[in-house]
């Protein structure tokens, strides 16, 4: 053992032979056992350089595993080491995504699904393929999976259903044709665009179109101070009423996918099981979320208020899990339920669940979209029809949203700032790509124009909703300084 500890120096060999539940681990094992044995360390410090190590056997003496992996064995050999810098690696791209996104006046969530899909596709044009734990690390999706529950938290902690019902006809009506008509146009793309895809994969792509995204709604309303306009209630109360009805279209064609088949009585149940979830979920909100959160706030203590929101959260999940919905339709109705539990600071200060949870949510939801992001291949876009049927998802999105425009029927509304407003797709939209991916109905190519649709809506309707309001603010001082004379 001597000629043994003089050729392998100061390296320090303990657990390097880790190998688990794979065949021909024993093998390899006695392998690497008669080399140490013979002293030749030679053949065991090339052993070092694969990328497999094995158990090393109970009977192997205590002076051979007196060993430690070298640093460069790090990625290759712990599982921790592998989750550490993966999401580092994630967040600081999302970071400098979401930045240089924000400079440029675009929503920051396109920034980290564009930083997604550089990482992604980096192999293309460099031929690394280091990147490709972003797609492949299964750790990566569970972490995707809680920001989606976060995000959709958040949701519903910022959805106000007294205001939704009280925005009025031409909200309700928005929202249905923003839902309608997109899907509408989304089934005839897949139906002959992709004639041999099952029944399935035409409703979630249908599906995907219906959403909307409130937070840039949100954005350039409030820039423009026009929350408060008409057009800025209708907008908003569309929005949200366009999404309650999207995650109870994704509960009844999620059912679908899952058990493989459809008929009318199934989509009956599926429908009604989606349906009641969310009004029995909405009915407790308005009745008892004021005196839910009031018992929280003031009778138990902060720990435990901590406990509360994440059990509510997870169960509530579970359960629309459960019944064929998805984690998120639960997490919105736990939202909704939550808003108004008060959670107090080191100061005693109280603030929303939302101010205690932008953490996990600077955390999850960046890993979110840009593992979205990196599901997108590039290299589909090399094939002509591929390309076809990208362009014509992105046309019926914006078409199938711009129909929102004659669903106003009070008079003196800008109708195209309504229709433009409710163009552009996001967080939603990418959680029920994604989930569609998961269960195999949406192939890597359809994904990836789904993802690509999400990021040219997101571009293109922000600078054109607010040239056309800019417009119409300018018309209506004018009139009021012509008034005015």
């Amino acid at each position: 053992m001597s000629s043994l500890s003089f050729s392998l120096g100061f390296i320090d060999l303990k657990g390097l032979f880790r190998r688990r539940g794979e065949e021909g681990s024993l093998y390899a094992t006695q392998k690497v056992y008669s080399s140490v044995a013979e002293g030749n360390a030679g053949e065991l410090i090339g052993g070092l350089k694969a990328p497999e190590t094995v158990d090393i056997p109970l009977g192997i003496p205590e002076q051979v595993v007196e060993v430690v992996k070298p640093l460069w064995k790090i990625w290759h050999t712990d599982p921790a080491n592998h989750i550490l810098l993966a999401i580092a690696i994630i967040l600081l791209a999302g970071k400098i995504g979401e930045e240089v996104a924000k400079r440029l006046g675009a929503p920051g969530v396109t920034g980290e699904l564009l930083s997604g899909m550089f990482l992604g596709n980096v192999w293309l044009f460099s031929g690394w393929r280091f990147f490709d734990f972003l797609r492949e690390m299964q750790f990566l999706e569970v972490l995707a999976d809680f920001g989606a529950i976060v995000l959709l938290l958040t949701v519903g902690l910022h959805t106000d259903l007294r205001a939704m019902l009280r925005v009025g006809l031409s909200s309700f009506l928005v929202a249905v044709g923003g839902v309608f008509a997109p899907a509408g146009l989304g089934f005839l793309v897949g139906y002959f665009m992709l004639p041999e895809s099952p029944l399935e994969t035409k409703l979630f792509l249908a599906i995907t179109l219906c959403a909307t995204s409130v937070a840039i709604k949100l954005r350039v309303l409030d820039e423009l101070n026009m929350l408060d306009t008409t057009e800025g209630r209708i907008i908003i109360g569309a929005a949200i009423v366009d999404d309650v009805i999207t995650l109870m279209l994704l509960g009844v064609v999620s059912g679908i996918a899952i058990s493989g088949k459809v008929s009318f009585v199934s989509l009956g149940i599926t429908g009604g099981i989606s349906l009641a979830f969310l009004f029995t979920v909405g009915i407790l909100s308005l009745k008892f979320n004021w005196a839910f959160g009031d018992f929280v706030t003031r009778k138990l203590p902060e720990g435990l208020k901590i406990a509360i929101v994440a059990v509510t959260c997870l169960i509530l999940a579970f359960l629309a899990e459960s019944i064929g919905l998805h984690t998120i339709v639960g997490a919105f109705g736990a939202g909704l339920l939550l808003q108004n539990v008060k959670l107090r600071d080191s100061e005693g200060k109280e603030h929303n669940i939302d101010w205690f949870i932008r953490v996990a949510y600077w955390i999850l939801v960046p890993i979110l979209f840009v593992r979205v992001g990196a599901q997108v291949e590039i290299e589909s876009f090399f094939n002509l029809k591929v390309v076809l049927v990208g362009l014509a998802i992105t046309g019926a999105a914006i078409l199938g949203k711009m129909f929102c425009s004659v669903c106003v029927v009070e008079r003196g509304v800008n109708r195209l700032a309504i229709g433009i407003a409710m163009i552009p797709r996001l967080e939603v939209t990418l959680i029920i790509a994604a989930i569609g991916k998961e269960l195999g109905v949406l192939s890597d190519a359809l994904f990836s124009s789904i993802v690509v649709m999400v990021v040219i809506t997101a571009l293109v309707s922000p600078p054109l909703l607010k040239m056309v309001l800019l417009r119409q603010k300018r018309k209506v001082q004018e009139r009021l300084k012509l008034g005015a004379r």
